[in-house]
């Protein structure tokens, strides 16, 4: 089920993530329970998966010293509360149509 978030324009649905545009250079990107199973997406929801999920790619996100798309805190206050702890503030870059 998608987040109706009214202050943001929803972009895009991918398998387990909902883009969101905050301005022209950030997009929200707020994980999903749902389950994906060989591009297929399940009828049933694992509760606190989106949460899990942005908390492992945060931590990991901190932990390498590398550049990448993140552009704010997970507790960042552009953050509806509604998805706080399974969103990210993201950069707007140009996506690579590829799947590994």
């Amino acid at each position: 089920m998608r987040p109706e978030l009214s202050q943001y324009k929803h972009l895009s649905a991918g398998k387990v993530r909902e883009i969101y545009e905050i301005d022209e250079h950030h997009i929200l990107m707020v994980a999903s329970d749902r389950i994906s199973a060989y591009d297929f997406i399940l009828d049933t929801e694992i509760p606190d998966k989106g949460r899990v999920l942005t908390a492992m790619s945060q931590f990991f996100f901190d932990a390498i010293d590398f550049p990448n798309h993140l552009a704010g805190p997970i507790d960042d206050p552009r953050i509806p509360e509604e998805v706080l702890g399974r969103a990210m503030i993201c950069k707007k870059l140009n996506m690579m149509p590829f799947e590994c």
